[in-house]
């Protein structure tokens, strides 16, 4: 094997070291919405009606604000390319306090909560449900977001192991704290679905002290002294470092995730089976994303390790490699999930009607994932060049001008279809937006990764 050879299968090695631990956390993450799905299902539909109505609202916010705190990991694996460690620990504890204010803002919107959702034409037991539901989250997301804070530091560091032991940890947490809160054991109230919330929030500080305890004292830490020398307040100029790189990161997840759980909320008036059958099947499709996902976080530290190295070609090799990897990942999925779909929704409800629904909408799940897997791989690659305005515009366009207004026309009124489709027309909206967004990305990833070898180029000479 040539040398270079050899040196491109070291970085392929390297990337899935990272990407292994980082899938396998945002797998346990996506286990807590099935876990939470599962065992409220075997509630009732009613009160899994509650869980996939609040999921549908929280965890736009929750992925929004998480990928605003995310922008501490292209600045930190740049700094950690460079082998700057004072800007580590500077930009870690800036990301902190950026995680602490802006976990607050959410909290001031719960007020509104049941009105909007009767706005849509939800019944008032389920909307007060949910309502219940999204206050104990609301507990809960201070330390989501910090506890994220660590985790971007601490995977940018090439450390990203930890992150996956604890977030295992914390689903074990939220199953016991479910089998509580919803069923009413060990003397607790019957909170039946809203118990998932409030057992979701006490998992989530569990697993802040956790991570704050490892990072601390754990020796692969000693060279950043992240909670050595005196702690030091937020500044102007390192929030606004982290927002201008992290607003368009939020507005682009928020964007997308809001586009899919959002039609729980748009399906509201067909009733329980098809809210929970959409639940169920986009439980599913974010379990399978995860793996695209944790390929594209690693791309993101990746590609800005290289670029803070000096070395923009290997940057680029390094983004169509993950890009090559996602659109693999997406195809290979399509026959499992075809094939399972029905031993697969059995696991998530006692209720025939959700269950079918379910695996029918599975189907339309297998196909977009190949382009979910290839979208996901190039934004991470894009934020490893720190580009994070140019996706969120791109996703705004591609789901809310194309995929949603689609979505709507198919769902209610079946455009050429000739009946309303329901939730089927949305999902087919959205596969659409998948492909439009894949499209743009990839012209996008092209653009800039050429121009930044050139810029090194014309240094050199």
């Amino acid at each position: 094997m040539s040398e270079r050879g050899y040196e491109r299968w070291s970085e392929i090695r390297a990337l899935l070291r990272l990407a292994g631990p980082m899938v396998l956390s945002q797998v346990a993450f996506v286990l807590m919405g099935l876990v939470d799905t599962a065992m409220s299902g075997h509630a009732g539909a009613q009160e899994q009606a509650v869980v996939g109505l609040g999921v549908a609202l929280w965890i736009p916010i929750f992925i929004g604000l998480m990928n605003v705190v995310q922008a501490v990991s292209p600045f930190v694996a740049r700094h950690y390319g460079a082998g700057d460690h004072r800007a580590i620990v500077r930009d870690t504890r800036e990301a902190m306090w950026l995680a602490l204010w802006t976990s607050l803002v959410p909290l001031a919107a719960l007020p509104f909560v049941p009105a909007v959702l009767r706005a849509f034409g939800i019944e008032p037991e389920l909307a007060e449900k949910t309502t219940f539901f999204l206050e104990g989250i609301g507990c809960g997301l201070p330390a989501a977001l910090i506890f994220r804070a660590l985790a971007f530091y601490s995977a940018s560091v090439d450390r990203p192991k930890p992150i996956m032991t604890i977030a295992f940890l914390g689903l074990g947490i939220n199953a016991f704290f479910n089998w509580v809160l919803i069923y009413g054991r060990l003397g607790a109230p019957a909170l039946g679905g809203a118990g998932c919330g409030w057992a979701t929030a006490i998992g989530m500080w569990c697993s802040l002290v956790v991570m704050g305890l490892w990072t601390a004292f754990a020796p692969a830490y000693a060279p950043f002294r992240l909670w050595r020398g005196g702690w030091s307040w937020p500044s102007l100029e390192g929030q606004k470092r982290l927002l201008r790189l992290g607003l368009p990161m939020g507005g682009a997840g928020l964007a997308e995730v809001a586009a899919f759980t959002g039609i729980a909320v748009l399906i509201g008036r067909f009733g329980p089976v098809q809210i929970a059958a959409h639940q169920v099947a986009l439980n599913v499709a974010s379990l399978l994303f995860m793996l695209p996902a944790g390929i594209g976080a690693a791309l993101a530290i990746r590609v800005g390790q290289s670029l803070g190295a000096g070395d923009p070609a290997r940057a680029r090799w390094l983004a169509w490699m993950g890009v090559a990897v996602g659109l693999a990942i997406g195809v290979l999925m399509m026959g499992p999930v075809l094939a399972g779909r029905h031993a697969i929704t059995a696991l998530y409800s006692s209720d025939p009607a959700v269950r079918d629904l379910a695996a029918s909408l599975l189907v339309l799940a297998a196909l977009w994932q190949v382009f979910d897997a290839t979208q996901a791989c190039m934004m991470g690659a894009l934020r490893g060049y720190h580009v994070t305005l140019l996706p969120m515009l791109l996703m705004l366009g591609a789901f809310w001008l194309v995929g949603i207004p689609l979505g709507a026309w198919f769902g209610y009124d079946g455009g050429p279809f000739g009946r309303p489709l329901g939730v089927f027309g949305f999902w087919i909206g959205l596969l659409v937006g998948l492909a439009l967004v894949s499209c743009g990305l990839a012209l996008t990833l092209r653009t800039v990764a050429e121009a930044a070898l050139s810029r090194c180029r014309t240094k050199e000479a």
